[in-house]
């Protein structure tokens, strides 16, 4: 089923007002990260070849895995509240925190 294009419209605006009905934006993280083709552990993946990943950076062939870091300093205004990372990987991510 195909949607008319007021239809696309109003979900397309959902999409975008949605997140900023629920979420404060308090600052950006600044990615490390390596690509492999080996199934690691966290532990294994640890001593890998962490580089600088800035948005945008291109990375992922077919199969293939990638592994990123951050620190993150939480600023005071966040005390006490919860707070969401939200990593856009280009695909299904899982946080070890």
């Amino acid at each position: 089923m195909s949607l008319t294009i007021e239809w696309r419209r109003r979900i397309d605006h959902w999409l975008n007002a949605l997140p900023k009905a629920f979420f404060t934006p308090l600052f950006d993280v600044e990615l490390e990260g390596f690509e492999t083709l080996e199934q690691l552990s966290p532990a294994e993946a640890a001593r890998g070849r962490f580089r600088p990943m800035p948005p945008g950076t291109k990375w992922g062939r077919k199969w293939s895995y990638g592994w990123f870091r951050t620190r993150v300093r939480v600023p005071a205004e966040a005390a006490g509240r919860r707070f969401v990372l939200k990593a856009e990987t280009g695909g299904e991510a899982l946080a070890f925190v």
